[in-house]
């Protein structure tokens, strides 16, 4: 009976101790509480948020990949997303006409609420384009300078109620001039040529990008078209163009369309319309991929893998 009740009594001894180890174990870690002040965000589409990484507070993010790869329809899918999931404004400027064309599809067929800044309307102007709720604001501008869509970017952030999520660039080109393939090399098929131009990409850009998201702690989100993978000459041209890509972002998201590199008698239906993402960044000691299907119906990806 003795050792009964020392056994109990160093047992109820032992309780005060198991809360304080528990209340001890609610401290968030150094993981967690980085993780809280950069303010990751994710779009909620799983094989893009796998690739990507999410999106932080003053990092450089980069989506690069051949024509007709669906740079453009990628970058404003992940924008409406963003701007839908947290109820913050995503600026989008593009120098790719046809963006301006989709993105008025994607507000008549989805939720999204899509402003446009006109280049005679300055963007404070809430009853003329931009109102209080929170939309993708669209810069459509004939210029290929990114200097209005940085200011309205500040702009929303200091005095727009929904702030500022992201700026997304989308139009980027590492090559110098467009390159017009014929309908096949060596039987396989080409991208069809692109009849709009793209912005040729320089160091300089990279760099102002970079630091307009350090000072601003923005999200900066670049669209790049890099060079065809049958295109030897270009691919040589843009190499240089592409290495300063790699060291300056944070993350980089390549872009590969299988169906576009196949013979049209070997194409399965299983490809079509899928997009393999190849994520990379400075953090990971691996790359993320994953693989995604546009649906031409809704504008919008799903994820296979």
């Amino acid at each position: 009976m003795k050792r009964r009740t020392l056994l109990k009594s160093a047992l109820a001894l032992a309780l005060p101790m198991a809360n304080r180890t528990e209340h001890a174990t609610t401290i968030p870690t150094k993981a967690e509480t980085r993780e809280d002040e950069t303010d990751v965000l994710f779009s909620g589409l799983p094989g893009l948020d796998y690739a990507l990484g999410g999106m932080s507070a003053g990092e450089l993010l980069c989506v690069a990949g051949p024509p007709s790869t669906g740079k453009t329809l990628l970058l404003l899918d992940l924008a409406a997303r963003i701007c839908g999931r947290y109820g913050k404004n995503v600026v989008f400027w593009s120098a790719h006409q046809p963006s301006v064309y989709l993105v008025r599809k994607m507000a008549i067929k989805g939720g999204t609420r899509v402003a446009f800044a006109e280049d005679t309307v300055f963007v404070d102007d809430w009853d003329r384009g931009v109102h209080d709720s929170p939309s993708v604001v669209v810069v459509c501008s004939n210029s290929a300078e990114p200097g209005r869509a940085h200011g309205i970017a500040q702009l929303l952030t200091a005095d727009h109620p929904g702030g500022c999520a992201a700026l997304v660039m989308d139009g980027w080109s590492t090559t110098s001039e467009p390159r017009r393939n014929a309908e096949s090399v060596d039987g396989i098929a080409a991208f069809p040529a692109e009849r709009w131009p793209h912005t040729l990409l320089s160091v300089k850009r990279i760099h102002q990008a970079k630091q307009f998201a350090q000072i601003n702690r923005l999200r900066v989100v670049m669209g790049v078209k890099t060079a065809s993978l049958v295109d030897d000459e270009a691919l040589a041209d843009s190499f240089h163009l592409s290495a300063q890509l790699q060291v300056a972002a944070d993350r980089v998201v390549s872009l590969y369309r299988p169906e576009l590199y196949v013979e049209t008698s070997q194409a399965i239906a299983a490809d079509r319309n899928v997009v393999c993402l190849s994520g990379k960044s400075p953090r990971w000691w691996d790359t993320r991929c994953s693989r995604l299907r546009f649906d031409p119906r809704r504008l919008g990806f799903s994820t296979l893998v």
